[in-house]
């Protein structure tokens, strides 16, 4: 598989050719987070078995308490954290429970980007985000390139951002520098400023850089600068510089397996551990190809392009990777540098199982390209609806009837498949078997209803 963006998407391009023949916002901030986990979900999480669990939390005198509901001991996603730090502590390969980016290691910066709106690609991210950190304790950075807040709204209400955001609340057009400054047509924050601008969620080691109305401005920002070019400054580089900056500042200092002193859980330590960098950053990309989101791909080492499989939504896409290929190819002529160099893929979305021409596309697709193609998918799901009424993830959201229930249930099969076949290209190795799980029972289906 090319780990060059340039390649994937002429690749894509080729193949993308020859297969053409009301939001309620108040209940979501009260809500979040309270979803808890019981031993069972978290022994999943963490990768061991139930019953290795639970022994390790009859050994521990500082096993999590947790709650009681009825007769099940239920955690939160604080508690579950606190498990990985003290399985790490005395485990031969601590990084298995706390998959923490090693010291002088790269920083993945991951762009789910489409030029279409409805592709699912603000669930796609988000449900990423969460699933690196419910299964892996990942250091999450999200970062919304969207003015319409879309994946901001699956964290509010956190620590860092009790309510939403407004006009005085730092997006990436700050992060970017992109307004002026006293002495300069652009601003180079420091690392230290940059990090302040990554706002605490509910989830541990998981911070949002939001967006607003606001984050519009960043267009405008870009060909401002286009018309000034200021020396020494790129026009597609000024995210990717800015990442860099806070990347120096914030290298990883604490290893998975110096949390615990003396059997315990320094709380202090742990704390200071899921702030002092991250171990992925990941950008959800505006619907659009403009030089603002140039930037978010020039800074990105994946693209990950959700896309629905209809006829029109095809050759949308084919727009959107011909215009893209045709913006690096004329970067790349004047300048040499690396974009792109992880894995990139495009993931289809909200695939009808029933509907033959999604099918059909999706074939095609793999038969022309199949490095550039997830070959597991999110499938239509109506139950995603009810966690997506109150902008809560299925890995959040709690059903009040048991056939919600077992939708919920069926569409969280779905994301942990599609994640974890993301996971097996982004970080080989570390993949859990769901996707391959999946595939056998998908491609072997006899054709049963939807999600």
């Amino acid at each position: 598989m090319s780990g060059s963006l340039e390649q994937f998407l002429t690749d894509l391009s080729r193949g993308l050719e020859r297969t053409m023949v009301a939001v309620n916002k108040e209940l979501t901030l009260r809500q979040r987070i309270k979803r808890t986990w019981s031993m069972r979900q978290c022994a999943r999480f963490l990768n061991v078995s139930i019953q290795y669990l639970t022994k390790f939390a009859n050994s521990s005198d500082d096993f999590p308490a947790g709650e009681y509901v009825g007769r099940e001991r239920v955690f939160t996603l604080s508690e579950l954290m606190h498990m990985r730090a003290l399985l790490a502590a005395s485990a031969k390969r601590p990084y298995d429970y706390l998959a923490w980016r090693k010291p002088d290691a790269p920083l993945p910066v991951i762009s789910f980007a489409s030029q279409k709106g409805g592709t699912a690609k603000s669930l796609s991210a988000a449900h990423f985000a969460q699933y690196l950190s419910l299964h892996y304790g990942m250091r999450v950075g999200v970062m919304d390139a969207d003015p319409q807040s879309t994946i901001t709204l699956y964290f509010v209400g956190g620590e860092g951002l009790p309510q939403m955001p407004d006009e005085n609340t730092a997006s990436m057009v700050d992060f970017a520098g992109l307004f002026q400054s006293e002495d300069a047509p652009y601003t180079d924050h420091d690392a230290q400023t940059l990090d302040s601008f990554l706002l605490k969620t509910s989830w541990p080691g998981l911070r949002l850089l939001p967006a607003h109305g606001e984050t519009s401005e960043g267009e405008i920002q870009i060909a401002r600068l286009v018309r000034e070019a200021p020396a020494g400054k790129s026009f597609y580089r000024y995210l990717r510089d800015a990442i860099d900056r806070w990347k120096a500042g914030h290298p990883p200092k604490t290893l998975p397996n110096e949390l615990v002193v003396d059997g315990k859980v320094d709380q202090e330590r742990l704390d200071t551990a899921l702030t002092e960098t991250l171990d992925v950053i990941i950008i959800d990309y505006q619907p659009a190809l403009t030089l603002f989101q140039l930037n978010n791909v020039i800074a990105s080492t994946s693209l990950v392009i959700p896309q629905t499989m209809k006829g029109f939504d095809i050759a949308t896409l084919s727009t959107f990777v011909t215009g893209l290929l045709g913006m690096l190819q004329h970067i790349l002529a004047h300048e040499r540098i690396e974009i792109g160099t992880g894995a990139n893929m495009l993931l289809p979305t909200i695939v009808q199982r029933s509907n033959a021409q999604d099918l059909n596309h999706i074939g095609n697709l793999l038969e022309h390209c199949p490095t550039e193609i997830l070959p597991v998918f999110y499938l239509r799901s109506d139950a995603i609806s009810n966690a997506s009424d109150v902008y809560q993830s299925v890995y959040e959201y709690e059903p009040d009837t048991p056939g919600k229930r077992k939708g919920i249930n069926r569409f969280i099969t779905n994301a942990d498949a599609v994640n974890d076949a993301i996971i097996s290209r982004l970080w080989p190795g570390l993949e859990r078997g769901y996707a391959n799980t999946w595939m056998d029972e998908f491609y072997e289906d006899d054709g049963e209803g939807e999600a």
